[in-house]
């Protein structure tokens, strides 16, 4: 076996946000390793970039990153309330998604079947009409 440090996607740290976590795994090869680190609490399951990076390292740095990590509340809490106590000590490593634009869309609604009606020229006849026969060929 082998030892890997995944570096993860990982949730719950607001909209639109992201924490970047360090993940220490025993696996066969870094394939393995990103499948059991995106089964972990906590990563981003949905996300197809969840994973960021898989590194091959050696026994010490593997032990001493578990110890780090159980020091880490934010891996061992359990509701919403204990982990925004410590959200000041996972702060540094919170980031905003890429995907995520700066300015707000000026239409965030989609358009519903009214307003695609109202943006066809043909529809400003149908609109006029009192009563519509659907049974019409």
């Amino acid at each position: 076996m082998k030892y890997f440090m995944v570096t993860a996607k990982c949730g719950h740290v607001g909209k639109n946000n992201y924490y970047k976590g360090t993940l220490f795994f025993k696996a066969n090869n870094g394939k393995e390793a990103a499948r059991l680190a995106r089964e972990c609490p906590r990563v981003k399951h949905d996300q197809k970039d969840a994973i960021l990076s898989v590194t091959e390292i050696n026994s010490i740095i593997f032990e001493a990153g578990r110890e780090l990590n159980h020091k880490i509340h934010y891996y061992t809490c359990e509701t919403v309330q204990e982990q925004r106590m410590y959200m000041a000590e996972i702060a540094d490593n919170i980031f905003v998604e890429d995907w995520v634009s700066e300015e707000p869309k000026k239409y965030a609604k989609k358009h519903s079947l009214r307003n695609a009606y109202n943006m066809d020229p043909a529809y400003e006849s149908y609109k006029n009409r009192k009563y519509v026969d659907y049974y019409a060929a």
